[in-house]
């Protein structure tokens, strides 16, 4: 496989990455006030996947972000994410 499919393969799974992250931070708006099992099952899921990688971006931001009421991680990591798949494409 030559590198530039590899690289065009690496940057699609980015995109689709960073899809998961936009429907974990959907999701958080509305998973605590709602009985809906299948909601809670799709937050559970893209939490495990997307945890990983927003709880280093959370943990440098806890002394700046603290004062904003809102989580901006995922954010940051979809801009990142971005960033990164149109360097490899």
């Amino acid at each position: 496989m030559p590198i530039h499919n590899l690289a065009r393969f690496i940057a699609r799974l980015l995109e689709i990455y960073t899809f998961v992250v936009l429907v974990n931070a959907l999701l958080s708006w509305f998973v605590f006030g709602t009985q809906n099992a299948v909601i809670r099952q799709i937050y559970w899921f893209t939490s495990r996947i997307v945890d990983p990688v927003l709880n280093p971006i959370r943990n440098a931001l806890q002394s700046t972000s603290q004062n904003f009421g809102i989580d901006i991680s995922p954010f940051i990591l979809i801009i990142l994410l971005q960033i990164l798949a149109r360097i490899l494409w």
